[in-house]
C-alpha cells in the first residue's frame, strides 16, 4: 500500500518565487488527502503530476489566507472538470461561513456534493483502515494540527503453520490473513491467531503548522512516521517566532524528538530565508532526521515488514 507526502508549498505568511503558500499533500492508494489549500495550490498540483479529481478530504489548519485562499480557485476547477465524487472540507469555527461567503460571491455551484464540518478535538474522520484526529495548536486563533493514522494490520502470515494445519492453498490463505477464522471441509477451525504473527503498526502523518512548540503538538505528533511542523524562523529568533506564534527550527526539532517520530519535515518557512541551510543545521543539532521542505519535494512512508 504506497503512501506519501508532497510538500506542494513550503513558504509562511508570503510566497516567494521559490516557495508557493502552504499546502501539503497525502497521496494513499491514489486517493489525495489535502492539508491546508494556500493560493496557487492546484497550479503546484497539475506541476507535481497530481490530479485535483483525486482529492478527496480537504483538511484546513486555520484561517489566516495564507492557508486557505487557494480554495475557491480549486473548488471552481474541480466543477469545470465535470468532477462528480463527493469532497469533504475540515477546518476550525468559520471555515463555513467562509465557503458559504464563497459560493454567494463567486456564484459558485457544483454538481458534485460538498460537505463542510468545523472541528475541534478529538476523531475527525474515521473509516475501516483509517482515521484522522485532530488538536488544538498555540498560534493565537483556533488552530489545527491533524494526524493521519492507519490502522493496525494483521500480522505476518506464516505459509509453513497454514500448511501444518491442513489448510489447503487459496481462497482461505487470503481469508486468515485478513485476520478471519476459517473451517476446514473435515469441520476444523483454523484460527488467523494461529497463522499471524502479532499485528503490525499502521503509519501515521502529521502536520503541525502554524504554532508555537506546545504540548498538543507533542502528544498528536507522537512516534508519527513524518512529521511536518511549522520552522519558520532560526533560532536566534525566538522571541520574534513565538510573539507571531511560530516556531523556529531548533524548536520544531525539540517538539519532534520528544513525540519519538521517525523524519521530521520543516515547512512554513519565512521568505527571509533564501538559503535554509541555517534552519537545517539548527534542527539537525536537535534530531538529525530533519528536512527543510522545497515546494514539490516527495517523501514515501514505508510500511514496516
Amino acid at each position: 500500500m504506497s503512501m506519501k507526502v508532497v510538500t506542494l508549498g513550503t513558504s509562511g505568511s508570503v510566497p516567494t518565487l521559490y516557495r508557493n503558500l502552504p499546502a501539503t499533500a497525502l497521496i494513499r492508494e491514489g486517493c489525495i488527502f489535502l492539508f491546508d489549500c494556500g493560493e496557487g495550490t492546484q497550479t503546484q498540483m497539475m506541476r507535481a503530476g497530481l490530479s485535483m479529481t483525486r482529492i478527496k478530504h480537504i483538511f484546513i489548519s486555520h484561517l489566516h489566507g495564507d492557508h486557505l485562499t487557494g480554495i475557491p480557485g480549486l473548488l471552481m476547477s474541480l466543477g469545470q472538470a465535470s468532477h462528480q465524487n463527493p469532497l469533504c472540507i475540515y477546518g476550525p469555527k468559520g471555515i463555513e461561513d467562509y465557503l458559504l461567503s464563497v459560493k454567494r460571491y463567486l456564484r459558485f455551484r457544483s454538481e458534485y456534493e460538498l460537505k463542510v464540518k468545523e472541528v475541534k478535538e478529538g476523531k475527525t474522520l474515521e473509516v475501516d483502515k483509517y482515521q484522522v484526529e485532530c488538536t488544538a495548536l498555540d498560534h493565537g486563533i483556533p488552530t489545527l494540527g491533524y494526524a493521519f493514522i492507519e490502522k493496525e494490520r494483521p500480522g505476518r502470515f506464516f505459509v509453513e503453520k497454514a500448511d501444518s494445519l491442513g489448510v489447503p492453498e487459496g481462497p482461505l490463505y487470503s481469508r486468515l490473513q485478513k485476520g478471519d477464522d476459517i473451517k476446514l471441509d473435515d469441520g476444523k477451525v483454523v484460527r488467523s491467531r494461529d497463522v499471524l504473527g502479532p499485528p503490525r503498526k499502521g503509519r501515521k502523518f502529521v502536520y503541525a503548522t502554524d504554532t508555537i512548540p506546545c504540548e498538543q503538538a507533542i502528544r498528536i505528533s507522537r512516534e508519527a512516521d513524518v512529521l511536518v511542523h511549522d520552522g519558520m524562523f532560526e533560532h536566534e529568533k525566538e522571541a520574534e517566532a513565538n510573539q507571531k506564534g511560530h516556531s523556529t527550527a531548533f524548536q520544531a526539532a525539540w517538539v519532534a524528538k520528544e513525540a519519538h517520530v521517525k523524519k521530521l519535515i520543516l515547512t512554513h518557512i519565512s521568505s527571509q530565508y533564501k538559503n535554509d541551510r541555517v534552519l537545517l543545521k539548527e534542527a539537525q543539532e536537535v534530531f538529525p532526521n530533519t528536512v527543510v521542505a522545497r515546494d514539490r519535494m516527495e517523501f514515501e512512508i514505508l510500511l514496516d515488514n
